[in-house]
């Protein structure tokens, strides 16, 4: 169990991490637009699109989310609710993505709606992985036996986060530079 959850909270932190590095970025966006960075916008989704939507979140629903309701009831409102915020999360992800590079062009108006978009985007998230930490991963503690957490953890040991692997430090780093390869912005 140990190893499935830590495997699992190390993950959590590090999409926290993203969604604070967009929440300093949304920050330049609103106050500063000509200084937008669109190139580093455009990797931080691309990487919440390609770990979270494509490996996270259909592992929590195959395995976590599976082996939790066979186990018992209490937590099945949330859980449709996380898996329906799973399902639609690539589109609403894709949608940022292409209001993002519409707002390339320098239109206030298009660097306005990707903001706002961003921002609903960044409290969802937000609100989401704080039901799975306040309700779906203690409920998970109680009611999993030990063979749901060797499946579980057999699972997420199959990928490795691209920015977080390493710790973080690692990659995710630059993240709250407003340029590539620049030093971390101070914790506030």
């Amino acid at each position: 169990m140990r190893a499935a959850l830590s495997i699992l909270d190390a993950e959590h932190r590090g999409y926290a991490t993203v969604l604070r590095a967009l929440s300093r970025h949304l920050e330049v966006v609103r106050a500063q637009p000509a200084a937008t960075n669109h190139d580093l916008l455009s990797t931080i989704l691309g990487y919440a699109d390609s770990f979270m939507e494509r490996f996270h979140h259909p592992k929590e629903d195959e395995y976590l989310f599976r082996a939790l309701r066979s186990r018992t009831d209490e937590a099945d409102e949330a859980l449709l609710a996380l898996q329906h915020e799973h399902a639609t999360g690539p589109a609403v992800l894709r949608s940022l993505r292409e209001a993002l590079a519409r707002s390339r062009g320098g239109s206030p108006d298009d660097l306005d709606a990707f903001a706002g978009g961003l921002e609903r985007y960044i409290a969802e998230q937000q609100a989401h992985m704080r039901t799975e930490a306040t309700l779906v991963l203690p409920l998970a503690t109680r009611a999993l036996q030990a063979s749901d957490w060797e499946a579980i953890e057999r699972a997420f040991r199959g990928h490795t986060d691209p920015f977080f692997g390493a710790g973080p430090l690692g990659r995710s780093a630059s993240f709250f530079s407003p340029r590539f390869g620049s030093a971390p912005l101070e914790e506030a």
